[in-house]
């Protein structure tokens, strides 16, 4: 009795935990000009505080840089046309040690793989891809390592369309 009760607690706790994380959605946003032939970058992310902290650097560090910026919430990734992008950069939570299922498919099945930034928060060691093209890279959500972290993944969007630039 005493185990089915507990069993239910921790179900109920599990449901309002995962229901109350996926509620909270990204405002989708554009900056720039979305018809630039270069410079188009596409970050999608999940809603907490660090991690609209280190787009919002991100964003900064590319602001003379980069033509055209699109943020949107990992959710909608599977809607984006990845190939209009120069560079996607992903900011995912890890969650019993796997990331978004939505992530995963995306770095699974999408080819151009050196395109890809995936920034993994939770335990340091949290999951990161197979595929070795990915440049991806984990982190605990410390707001200490956000500037770091941003100003880290803008180089190398900046890298990545520089040697789009010169193949």
């Amino acid at each position: 009795m005493l185990l089915r009760l507990l069993g239910s607690g921790l179900a109920i706790m599990y449901l309002l935990a995962f229901f109350g994380c996926t509620l909270r959605t990204v405002e989708t946003t554009e900056t720039g000009n979305q018809k630039s032939l270069k410079g188009k970058v596409l970050i999608a992310t999940q809603k907490s505080r660090f991690k609209r902290t280190v787009v919002s650097e991100i964003h900064d560090n590319l602001e003379d840089n980069v033509f055209y910026v699109r943020v949107v919430d990992v959710k909608w990734l599977p809607n984006e046309s990845p190939a209009d992008f120069n560079a996607i950069v992903i900011l995912n939570r890890c969650m019993a040690g796997r990331p978004d299922p939505r992530v995963e498919h995306f770095v699974d099945t999408f080819p151009d793989k050196n395109k890809v930034i995936l920034l993994t928060t939770g335990r340091r060691g949290s999951w990161k891809p197979d595929s070795s093209e990915v440049d991806a890279m984990s982190s605990a959500s410390t707001m200490s390592e956000a500037t770091p972290l941003a100003r880290s993944i803008s180089d190398k969007v900046l890298d990545i369309i520089e040697s789009q630039d010169n193949p």
